[in-house]
């Protein structure tokens, strides 16, 4: 039952980044920031990128070898943390500067000097490590902007709409949702944990704060809409559900469609080193009738080819490999 206005938002954050530029963090510096979903977490995020530095999200609920090997090999100097995470993290193997989001000296509420320019780190996500050990993907200001921000956006966000931040921060489609509202100055309502795994309490959420956009996996969604359809009335005000990080099975969404028609339904497809999102398709009578999965034409700013041997370009119909090039393409990897 917190709330922010945007004045109150940037306040806190400010003094957080000045306390951090205090401590040295500047432009490409990483800064680990450990701590749960809460008003307090989005406040550490922009208090790192207002210092100009990059956010490494670090969910506390994470093993303790894959927190170790997190901080010691991003080679962060810094850490954002709370007293209670770090109770439940006892053995957390940090050797540099603690900063406690809620325990900073007082600190100017004015905006910080601008440090960052576009092709400066934004934040460095963690790859799930199926591959391999995870790695971090070094995503800059331009890569997260144009995203958002184009002369040919797909999208129609505004400050009306209401956001849910339902997935953890350390999954890059957060940066979506993140930005998706705070960009556009639309109102974002960070999920608790438990709220996101129980479509009954999820569903409750959709109609208290009147969510029109809200991002889903299609797993996630199928027991939304499953528990959406015992619902007698038709109250939710849901414009757009953008769907993500896995395949999509659009047969299973022809329930949602009779309710609510209007609800644009949107597949998405992309990886963490190409910033969040790189096609899209939105769904017709086509897809959802004959369950054709479809993931788009590229968004503006990116270009994807199919390619065979020697990086050559696959003639129409062939399999290839997909490759994806343009402005979302990450710095690299750690």
């Amino acid at each position: 039952d917190q709330q922010l206005t945007y004045a109150e938002l940037n306040a806190r954050a400010n003094q957080l980044a000045w306390t951090l530029r205090g401590q040295g963090v500047g432009p490409d510096r990483i800064v680990a920031i450990l701590m749960d979903r809460s008003v307090e977490m989005l406040v550490g995020v922009l208090g790192i990128l207002k210092a100009g530095g990059a956010y490494l999200p670090i969910d506390p609920d994470y093993p303790a070898e894959r927190i170790a090997y997190t901080l010691a090999d991003s080679g962060a100097q810094w850490l954002v943390t709370t007293r209670d995470v770090e109770l439940r993290t006892p053995a957390l193997p940090f050797a540099g500067c603690r900063v406690y989001a809620l325990e900073t000296e007082p600190m100017p509420a004015e905006n910080p000097p601008q440090a960052t320019k576009p092709e400066h780190l934004a934040y460095v996500i963690y790859t799930s490590g199926t591959t391999g050990k995870p790695k971090g993907t070094m995503i800059t200001h331009r890569n997260v902007v144009r995203l958002l921000f184009n002369d040919r956006m797909a999208f129609d966000f505004n400050e009306r709409d209401v956001w849910t931040l339902f997935h953890s921060y350390c999954f890059d489609f957060s940066v979506w949702e993140m930005y998706g509202a705070l960009l556009y100055g639309g109102k974002l309502v960070v999920v608790p944990l438990m709220t996101a795994r129980d479509p009954e309490q999820m569903v409750r959420l959709l109609r208290q704060e009147r969510v029109t956009v809200l991002n889903q996996t299609p797993s996630a969604f199928y027991a939304l809409s499953e528990r959406e359809m015992e619902e007698a009335d038709a109250e939710l005000c849901v414009r757009a559900v953008i769907f993500g990080g896995e395949a999509l099975a659009p047969g299973q969404l022809r329930a949602w469609r009779r309710k609510y028609p209007h609800t644009e339904l949107i597949n998405m497809y992309g990886i963490t080193e190409t910033t969040v999102h790189v096609t899209y398709k939105k769904l017709g009578e086509a897809e959802i009738t004959n369950g054709i999965s479809n993931i788009g034409k590229p968004l503006p700013t990116l270009r994807a080819y199919i390619l065979g041997e020697g990086q050559q370009l696959q003639p129409m119909g062939v399999a290839g490999e997909l490759c994806i090039t343009g402005d979302g393409l990450a710095r690299g990897y750690l």
